[in-house]
């Protein structure tokens, strides 16, 4: 997974522009990527998930090339399911890790393995995933 995630490119990329110009508001950077201003807010302040289809909206306006795009579109996907593990009502189950996230059922499958593989997801029975923060705890 990215070190640097995108909400944290997006920021970077508002304050680079605003350092230049003092003047350059949010509404302004929210112009250039064609996305409305609110929206931006609310990802800037992480109270709105970022989709695959946002960022790869988004990253041509910032100049990323494809393979940028590829790992920040993993990574959304990967903060995504494991947001969705931590849930009270979470059940162990792709299809409602689809269909709770809005994430397409292939690309769960992907990120599913990729977090296994990474560790940070433990499959302890069919019916108990959890967290690698929590399995380090328990």
């Amino acid at each position: 997974m990215s070190a640097v995630t995108f909400r944290s490119l997006l920021q970077a990329e508002f304050d680079r522009r605003r350092a230049a110009n003092r003047r350059y508001s949010l509404r302004a950077f929210a112009r250039s990527l064609s996305i409305d201003h609110s929206a931006l807010s609310q990802i800037l302040r992480g109270r709105r998930r970022l989709t695959v289809r946002s960022v790869r909206a988004l990253a041509p306006k910032l100049a990323l090339d494809a393979a940028a795009v590829a790992e920040h579109c993993a990574a959304e996907n990967d903060a995504a399911i494991l947001d969705a593990i931590g849930r009270p009502n979470f059940r162990a189950d792709s299809r409602w890790l689809a269909s709770m996230s809005g994430i397409p059922l292939d690309q769960v499958n992907v990120a599913l393995q990729r977090l296994l593989r990474k560790g940070m997801v433990v499959m302890q029975s069919r019916q108990t995933w959890i967290r690698r923060v929590e399995a380090d705890r328990g």
